[in-house]
């Protein structure tokens, strides 16, 4: 990644201090809680006093009291005697809170195991104070897990989540350092030198914090960063850099395979728009087709367009169409699928709510951000593969190219090889199930999809294919957690019935948590 061009030693809000890279460390940390939720939104604004310490509004009403504090590097985790001052100054900070929030020590740096256990052990005689007011505070104290960014990777990382935000948001992620450095630049527009006082300090976030609870706006108010105005931002941006480049045109992408350059389906016209799925049977009688097409008769509009092309009359054809009837049924039937938008003998389409994920996202590994947004749309997919599964189907044929997504939603597209008999060998061969190799031994069934949906993650998060023998994802990127280890490599266990629930698996994602 090029460097962002910033001096991260001087500034003109405190030229007296040859520290403030320190301060630029810490307007970052905000402007990453603030990309995390332009798309999520479970922090609705953000009151910045100064960059060491923020208020987050949480959607929910709430409010969170963060103090960030960067660890040099080499200085490794942080212990108890030295987690002792810092948790001291945030404590003196929250008792004074008209409200009891939520409170963060936030870090570059993680707290040793041994430090987390000494601290909800001892916070009493850490803080020096009775054991209830400890286990107040122990209830409402997060300490640094996972860490935060270090000050040489804080840049990175936040371009590269803001160039998933930029997918999220259907716009162009090249200019995601852009949008980046104008969302950091508002953060340090509205951060202040932090008083010398620490009782000036306290006194001030604990004002701010009360006029929110009494539903008015902080003293302060030109510190309060609302996330819908950093959205606003973020796509003023990328449209001004889009603005001044020359459109690129598009070419139009060639269908491998041949025929009329329209297609009818009923009464409507399609033209194929995209690389073309093509099944040849056994007998090469026929072929089904499949691509996206968009409508060029009445109203247009893009679909996913499924036919079938008989060359020659046979039994085997014939079976083709009676199970390319039930698949559009199936389509129709089962709650969550994109609708049938047109229908006739050899041919159906449905609607296409969303784009595919290498649309949204391009090659994986994805951002982290992205990462989090999929686990959250989840579960409108799993509902739609439980309805699946209720009516006695499995999907089979789970691929990135299956899932279909727009603004922190997610879609599935079709379904599948459901009204299929199981045959050897089949489903994707990167996302297949042991069981699809020997469907006689081991029938392919709601398990399946369970297998071939964690091979799905395991891709998009690590960028390698998971394969016979996986390796867990943290040791191919720092950032997952163990409970991602826990959760992918139990779904993609060979044996079906030591593969998690969906409850299990959705639960183990869940706890792998958010950066």
């Amino acid at each position: 990644m090029a460097s962002a061009g910033v001096d991260m030693f001087f500034d003109d809000r405190n030229t007296a201090r040859q520290t403030r890279g320190r301060f630029r460390y810490q307007d970052e940390c905000v402007a990453l809680r603030c990309v995390a939720n332009l798309v999520s939104e479970d922090v609705t604004a953000v009151v910045v006093e100064w960059s060491t310490d923020y208020l987050a509004l949480l959607a929910d009403g709430s409010s969170e009291l963060v103090s960030v504090k960067h660890r040099e590097p080499g200085t490794g985790e942080w212990t108890s005697g030295e987690l002792r001052k810092p948790l001291r100054d945030l404590y003196r900070t929250w008792r004074e809170m008209p409200a009891q929030c939520r409170c963060a020590f936030a870090s570059s740096a993680a707290a040793t195991t041994k430090a987390s256990g000494d601290v909800r052990r001892d916070l009493a005689a850490i803080l020096g104070v009775d054991a209830a007011n400890a286990d107040a505070f122990g209830r409402a104290l997060s300490l640094p897990d996972p860490p935060l960014p270090r000050r040489s990777e804080i840049t990175a990382v936040g371009i590269r989540d803001m160039a998933g935000v930029l997918a999220l948001l259907d716009r162009d992620p090249r200019y995601a350092e852009k949008c980046y450095l104008a969302l950091v630049a508002r953060v340090a527009a509205v951060a202040v030198e932090e008083p010398d006082s620490p009782e000036e300090r306290i006194a001030r976030l604990a004002g701010s914090l009360r006029a929110i609870s009494e539903r008015k706006r902080p003293r302060q108010s030109d510190l309060t960063l609302h996330i819908a105005d950093l959205r606003e931002l973020v796509l003023f941006t990328e449209a001004e850099y889009a603005r001044r480049e020359p459109r690129r045109i598009r070419a139009a992408v060639e269908p491998r395979v041949s025929g009329p350059p329209r297609v009818k389906v009923g009464a409507d016209s399609f033209v194929l728009t995209g690389d073309a799925e093509v099944e040849e049977g056994a007998d090469k009688s026929f072929r089904v087709v499949r691509a996206q097409a968009r409508q060029v008769n009445g109203r247009e509009r893009d679909v996913w367009l499924t036919r079938l092309e008989v060359g020659r009359a046979s039994a085997t054809a014939e079976r083709r169409r009676t199970e390319l009837a039930a698949e559009a049924e199936l389509q129709e039937a089962v709650s969550g699928l994109p609708a049938v938008a047109a229908r006739d003998r050899d041919a159906f389409a449905t609607m296409l709510p969303g784009r595919p994920l290498a649309a949204l996202y391009g090659r994986p590994p994805y951002p982290r951000i992205a990462l989090d947004a999929l686990v959250n749309a989840l579960p409108a997919v799993v509902r739609t593969l439980s309805a699946l599964h209720a009516a006695g189907k499995a999907h089979r044929a789970l691929r990135p190219a299956a899932l279909l997504g727009d603004r922190g939603r997610l879609w599935l597209r079709d379904t599948g090889l459901a009204v299929l008999e199981p045959a050897a060998g089949e489903g994707p061969a990167d996302y297949r199930a042991p069981e699809q190799e020997r469907p006689l031994l081991n029938a392919p069934g709601p398990a399946t999809d369970l297998y071939q949906f964690a091979a799905v993650l395991f891709h998009l998060a690590t960028g390698q294919l998971p394969g016979p023998h996986p390796p867990p994802p943290s040791l191919l990127r720092d950032d997952l957690t163990p409970a991602w280890d826990a959760v992918l490599m139990s779904a993609l266990s060979e044996p079906q019935d030591q593969r998690p629930s969906w409850d299990e698996f959705m639960a183990g994602l869940r706890d792998g948590g958010s950066m």
